[in-house]
C-alpha cells in the first residue's frame, strides 16, 4: 500500500520489462594449484521497473553461476537472487532501498533457509538546499564485503553534453543528450546464503568488484519490438569470500575480466 501511494499518477508513469544477458572471461585461479580450473561466471536477468515524476519502484531477479573447480565449496554456485525495491525524491531527500533474498539453487530447492537468506540496501541523502544538484547521506550495503555503512556525496545535472551522476564512493555515470551513449564506473558486490551439498553446513558467499562498462543503445524500441543495449565492460580487482570445507574461510582475488552485456527492454 505505502509503494502504490508513493507512485505517481498513472499521466505521469511508465513500466519498463527488461531481460538482459551478462558474460565474463574465465578468471584463472590465483594459485598455482595443479588441478584446479578457470573459474566461470555469467548471468542472467530479468526485471520490472514503473517509472514516475519523483519515484521508481522495480522488481528484480538473477541468477549468477560462480563456477569454483577447486577445493571442497561450502556451496554449489548456482547464486540466485530477488529484490524489490525503488527511489523516491521528497524535497529536499532522496532515498534509494532494497530488499530482498539471496542465497544458492539447493536452498530453494528444498526450502531449507537460515538467517543470511535476507538481505537489503539503504541510503538516504539530504541536498544541500532547493535546488541544489549536490546531496549528503549514508548507504549501508555488501558493496565492500559484510554489510557497512559509509558516507555518501551524490551530485546529478544534465547539460548539453549529458547527463551527469556522481554517488561516491560507489557510483559514476555520463549518459549522451540522446541516451545511446553510456559510461559507468560502479562498485558492485553481495553476499548470498549458503549450504553445502549435504545442506548441514550453513555459511554465505560475498562477492565483490569495480565495474567498468561502456553501453550502446540500438533504438528505443516500438509497438512489440524491444530496445536493444549492448555493453562492453571489465570486472576490475573482483574478490570472492566463502567457506572451504577442508581449508576454512577463503577470501580469493580472481582479478580482472572482461565481460559483455546484452540487454532486451520493453
Amino acid at each position: 500500500m505505502l509503494f502504490a501511494i508513493a507512485l505517481p499518477r498513472p499521466a505521469n508513469a511508465a513500466g519498463t520489462l527488461y531481460l538482459q544477458y551478462r558474460h565474463w572471461q574465465p578468471y584463472s585461479w590465483p594459485s598455482d594449484e595443479p588441478t584446479a580450473k578457470d573459474v566461470s561466471r555469467s548471468q542472467r536477468g530479468l526485471g520490472w521497473r514503473y517509472q514516475g515524476a519523483t519515484s521508481t519502484v522495480g522488481l528484480d531477479y538473477d541468477y549468477q553461476p560462480l563456477r569454483i573447480r577447486t577445493g571442497t565449496p561450502a556451496h554449489n554456485g548456482h547464486l540466485h537472487r530477488l529484490t524489490f525495491g525503488g527511489e523516491w525524491q521528497h524535497n529536499l531527500y532522496y532515498l534509494k532501498t532494497q530488499v530482498g533474498v539471496a542465497g544458492t539453487s539447493n536452498m530453494f530447492k528444498h526450502q531449507d533457509f537460515h538467517r543470511q537468506v535476507l538481505n537489503g540496501r539503504l541510503a538516504v541523502f539530504r541536498a544541500w538546499q532547493e535546488g541544489s544538484a549536490m546531496s549528503v547521506g549514508v548507504g549501508g550495503d555488501h558493496r565492500f564485503g559484510s554489510f557497512r555503512w559509509l558516507p555518501r556525496l551524490r551530485w546529478a545535472q544534465s547539460t548539453v553534453y549529458g547527463h551527469w551522476q556522481v554517488d561516491l564512493p560507489v557510483l559514476a555515470q555520463w549518459q549522451s543528450p540522446d541516451q545511446s551513449w553510456g559510461v559507468r564506473m560502479e562498485r558492485a558486490g553481495d553476499r548470498w546464503a549458503t549450504l553445502d551439498k549435504s545442506r548441514e553446513v550453513e555459511s554465505a558467499l560475498y562477492l565483490r568488484e569495480w565495474r567498468a562498462e561502456l553501453s550502446y543503445r540500438l533504438g528505443f524500441g516500438h509497438d512489440s519490438w524491444p530496445a536493444v543495449l549492448l555493453g562492453l565492460g571489465a570486472s576490475i580487482d573482483t574478490r570472492v569470500r566463502y567457506q572451504d570445507l577442508n581449508a576454512g574461510n577463503l577470501d580469493i582475488r580472481l582479478g580482472d575480466s572482461v565481460f559483455g552485456r546484452v540487454m532486451l527492454s520493453w
